[in-house]
């Protein structure tokens, strides 16, 4: 694949996440509380929860386009998008809700959508880098797979921690 390829790549990936992930948002909702819903996407308004927004969206693109793209830096890419994310959004909601004292929609949505952003921005440059290791690869791939068994478990059987927390109702997971 050509480098122009890997910008279209990239940008149908940012807005496929951007606009899956924010729809999804609702889904646990409209499903009527249905457990699988729950443990797929966000099932609480906790910042843990939230982080599914990116998660499954990215999980899905990335999934259907590995029968399509070949790269050696394809798991390495997959692993960051999945991993920037989760990084970036609590880093900057706690960031700019401690020193405001309060959150405000507008701002993490917008938090979301830089998150996102920088994920897809860090796959183009992967995904154009010259080929990683084997062992890199492996790595990354375990990393995946830990972020998955993490995500929903923690949705059954979350921590008593601020990031579980569901600030609305005070209460942890499903």
């Amino acid at each position: 694949m050509i480098v122009g390829s890997y910008k279209i790549f990239c940008l149908i990936g940012f807005l496929f996440v951007s606009i899956f992930g924010a729809i999804s948002h609702f889904f646990y909702q409209w499903s009527g509380k249905k457990l699988v819903i729950g443990i797929l996407f966000p099932a609480n308004e906790s910042t843990w929860e939230h982080l599914k927004l990116a998660i499954v969206p990215t999980f899905i693109y990335f999934f259907i386009s590995s029968f399509f793209i070949e790269n050696a830096n394809f798991t390495l890419a997959f692993f960051m998008t999945l991993l920037i994310p989760i990084i970036l959004i609590p880093l900057l909601f706690y960031s700019y809700s401690s020193i405001l004292k309060k959150s405000f929609v507008i701002v993490d949505i917008i938090i979301y959508f830089i998150s996102v952003a920088c994920a897809w921005g860090v796959c183009f440059k992967i995904l154009n880098s010259n080929p990683v290791s084997n062992l890199t690869n492996i790595i990354s791939l375990i990393g995946i797979f830990l972020i998955f068994i993490f995500y929903f478990s923690f949705t059954l059987y979350p921590p008593k921690n601020f990031l579980f927390k569901d600030p609305i109702t005070g209460g942890y997971g499903l």
